[in-house]
């Protein structure tokens, strides 16, 4: 009887010494990124995601090795040459200790449109799914408004104008009229408006005694992307 509980001992002792075999990298994939945005500014593209906190099994990945772009280039009218690009950016840091990542893209053309998607390297053969894309199209900014005025008008109403924007950072007439973004700023925090197609704008939404901040950002909708200039200098007034 003792030699068979002593075999069970051995046995026991055995099991617990294995350890659980590997896990290929492709089975421990990371997630895909999401909340994949791109946020245009007069000299770059700012893409952004949320950094993928687990792999695929649902366990914490302790690490995220890079981020790889994928970056395609056409011509608006989808003819002519299809330009792809691979970007490999260095991440090197745990989800817990950046929990999104940036890059801007400066290399832009007038006249082409960009499609992106992002995903996550984990090391090797560990990548996660593509995001979904997200599209663009680039052209020149147009120049910043001249002449921003803010006048008071009663009651609790204030009244912006500025001359109408005609050409683009390089001084080229625009083919396509300028929309303007209003941004105000005041104690209560920052806003912005809708764009609109006049060089004037009433804001009704103000407080006697309070004072606020203007600026207009001047916006050239190009195959249905609004790609902004660079904003007016504030001008500030209180009513």
């Amino acid at each position: 009887m003792r030699w068979w509980l002593g075999l069970v001992c051995l046995v026991i002792l055995i099991s617990c010494g294995r350890k659980a075999p590997p896990v290929p990298p492709e089975a421990a994939r990371p997630e895909p990124p999401s909340d994949f945005r791109i946020v245009l500014h007069p000299l770059f593209a700012e893409l952004s995601l949320a950094v993928p906190v687990e792999d695929i099994r649902g366990q914490s990945l302790q690490k995220i090795k890079a981020f790889e772009i994928e970056k395609v280039a056409r011509r608006p009218y989808d003819r002519g040459p299809e330009l792809k690009k691979l970007l490999r950016i260095s991440f090197g840091r745990s989800p817990a200790q950046t929990s999104r990542f940036y890059y801007r893209d400066r290399d832009l053309r007038p006249g082409w449109c960009y499609l992106y998607r992002v995903r996550a390297v984990k090391g090797f053969r560990s990548r996660s799914d593509w995001t979904p894309p997200r599209r663009f199209c680039w052209s020149t900014p147009p120049q910043t408004p001249e002449n921003l005025e803010a006048q008071r008008l009663i009651p609790h109403t204030v009244f912006l104008s500025w001359s109408p924007v005609t050409e683009d950072l390089n001084g080229f007439s625009l083919r396509a009229p300028v929309l303007y973004r209003v941004w105000r700023r005041s104690l209560a925090g920052e806003m912005v408006f809708p764009p609109l197609a006049e060089t004037s704008f009433f804001d009704t939404s103000v407080r006697a005694g309070e004072k606020y901040c203007y600026s207009v950002e001047p916006l050239l909708s190009y195959y249905d992307t609004l790609i902004p200039g660079f904003k007016t200098p504030e001008v500030c007034v209180t009513p």
